[in-house]
């Protein structure tokens, strides 16, 4: 399954168990950075090729910035 298919669906779920939009919008810029890191970075685009070692590969990256505050992405 496409990684964009994932996010949407989940996104979706999210909503309909009525999350803030503000959850919402957090939701949607971090989950943005993460397709980002993992398409350009690990050249994956499908759910099933992600391993464990790419989710830490991501956290190391998030830290290695500094977890800074969330800055605007353009929308999925």
């Amino acid at each position: 399954m496409l990684l964009d298919e994932v996010i949407t669906e989940y996104l979706y779920d999210c909503k309909a168990k009525n999350f803030t939009e503000k959850t919402m919008k957090n939701k949607r810029l971090e989950l943005k950075k993460f397709k980002i890191f993992i398409e350009e970075k690990r050249a994956i685009t499908e759910l099933e090729s992600i391993t464990p070692h790419d989710v830490r590969a991501y956290l190391r990256y998030k830290q290695n910035q500094g977890l800074q505050p969330q800055r605007k992405v353009k929308n999925i």
